[in-house]
């Protein structure tokens, strides 16, 4: 995804301003109320909390005599500290604290209003460091599963199922001479399982797991051998682990939006929860599901 920007500073913002007669203010704020929208809405369950666009907020703000802005002001406060919390970010400042700096601290010759802006701009530039980290510039590399248009399957040039240690290849799987991911050695005369992607962008793979193997779910090719790009999907979102001896799955859910088994049950984060066979499990916002087969 594309970087959002993370230096923007209310000096540079109100000096360029003056020099351009307000164009660079406007420019400036259009893109923030962008970026804000962005950053925030991946870590959150609907669209609901988005800001309109800088130049609808100038009109309800000329037409409510000022007003909209605090209420903004306050809305968006809130939703950035609710947000950085999803982040892993504290975010000391939320929406009572700059409504009362704009407010009652501009009567101190309106450097309220200011310090108002200031915190309110370190906090969006904090928001894209994260999401910079977190979501831009992510890309498939050895070690994932890489799911090509159509959901093609496995042979068919869809995965990069590359062996983590010495490149040995696995179980006699072929794939184009690839070999598979994270093997920990297959238990004989025991069931193999499949993770089948039945919705999102692997939707119709079909992706071998042995016996003991864990296969790590998330947007980071680095840490994880079965890579999303989708922005639901944290770096680490979640482990799959087979257990053939007892007929079943272990799941993992390490992420900010969770994972929920068939459907309709959240996963408690961080805790391994067993799941037959048969279960699926929906990740993120639930653009995401895999019968655990």
């Amino acid at each position: 995804m594309e970087r959002k920007k993370e230096d923007r500073s209310l000096l540079i913002m109100i000096l360029l301003s003056v020099v351009t007669c307000g164009i660079y203010g406007i420019i400036f704020y259009w893109s923030m109320f962008n970026d804000i929208n962005t950053v925030c809405r991946v870590k959150e369950r609907d669209s609901s909390e988005n800001t309109p666009n800088y130049l609808i907020y100038v009109l309800l703000c000329l037409v409510t005599c000022g007003i909209y802005g605090f209420f903004w002001t306050y809305k968006q406060g809130n939703r950035m500290q609710r947000v950085g919390e999803a982040y892993g970010l504290r975010i000391e400042e939320n929406g009572t604290s700059l409504l009362i700096w704009k407010l009652f601290g501009s009567l101190l010759c309106g450097v309220g209003y200011f310090v108002a802006e200031y915190f309110l701009i370190r906090n969006v530039n904090r928001l894209c460091i994260a999401f910079n980290q977190e979501y831009a510039g992510d890309s498939y590399g050895p070690g994932s599963y890489q799911g090509a248009p159509g959901g093609q399957q496995p042979g068919g040039g869809s995965y990069n199922n590359s062996f983590s240690g010495n490149g040995t290849p696995g179980y006699g799987q072929s794939y184009d001479d690839r070999t598979y991911a994270n093997t920990q050695g297959a238990t004989v005369g025991v069931k193999p399982g499949m993770l089948v992607c039945t919705l999102g962008e692997l939707n119709g793979a079909q992706i071998p797991i042995q016996d003991r193997e864990i296969v790590t779910i998330g947007r980071d090719s680095s840490t994880c051998n079965l890579v999303l790009s989708d922005m639901d999907i944290s770096r680490r979102h979640c482990t799959v682990q087979l257990m053939s001896s007892e007929d079943c799955y272990y799941v993992t859910d390490y992420s900010s939006l969770g994972v929920k088994l068939n459907g309709y049950e959240k996963l408690e984060k961080n805790v391994t929860t067993k799941c037959p066979r048969g279960s699926r499990i929906l990740l993120g916002n639930g653009n995401n599901e895999f019968l655990l087969q």
